[in-house]
């Protein structure tokens, strides 16, 4: 098996999107920042245009450093993600994460998705 960081030029870190049910998780693992804010934009891009009610969980309990710019990209999704009907929640982010404007908060992975169940459109 190949690591991501030897096919990715020498980071560890990887955004990484799957499915569970009808909510797009993508789980951060590492420093976000650089390359990896990019790789970020593409899925949550990706991720509001699955569904026309998008339902986005970003995983960030294994995250280390977020850049502001990712913070700003994940702003951007969850006023997109809530104009069109959806939500999207951030679960275990750092503390950098929680006074942004538009982006909900979840302490884990399970709660974050036990509140979309709840809330389905």
């Amino acid at each position: 098996m190949t690591s991501d960081s030897a096919r990715g030029g020498g980071t560890s870190a990887r955004v990484r999107p799957w499915m569970c049910g009808t909510v797009v998780v993508i789980d951060l693992i590492g420093p976000i920042t650089g390359p990896e804010v990019l790789a970020l934009r593409r899925s949550l891009t990706t991720a509001l245009a699955q569904r026309s009610v998008p339902l986005v969980v970003l995983n960030a309990r294994r995250a280390g450093e977020i850049d502001p710019e990712a913070l700003l990209v994940v702003a951007a999704a969850g006023r997109h993600a809530r104009e069109a009907g959806g939500r999207l929640i951030v679960a275990g982010g750092p503390d950098a994460a929680r006074p942004l404007d538009d982006v909900e908060t979840r302490a884990t992975l399970e709660e974050a998705l036990a509140e979309l169940a709840r809330a389905k459109p």
